[in-house]
Formats: structure tokens, sequence, C-alpha cells
């Protein structure tokens, strides 16, 4: 039983260390929007 829930674990983390990468890279990918962290600071109307 033990021998099952570390395995479950790794592959769980394994899992989500994989979610966040696509997520980080998708976050590169995103355009930048009114709640940006790097904002349009040549936009017209910033707000």
């Amino acid at each position: 039983m033990e021998e099952t829930v570390e395995k479950t674990v790794e592959h769980l983390e394994a899992e989500v260390t994989s979610l966040l990468g696509l997520l980080q890279e998708l976050a590169w990918n995103l355009p930048p929007g009114p709640f940006s962290p790097a904002p349009d600071l040549l936009a017209e109307d910033p707000f």
C-alpha cells in the first residue's frame, strides 16, 4: 500500500510540474492586457 501511495505521489508531482511548465509557456504568449504585469506604456488610453 505504501509503495502504491509513493508511486501515485511521484506521478502527481510530475503531472503538476508539467502543467506548471505549460502554464508558464502560455503566460509568455499572452498579449498584454489591462491587468498584465507588463502594461503597454504607449497606449493612448491606459485605463
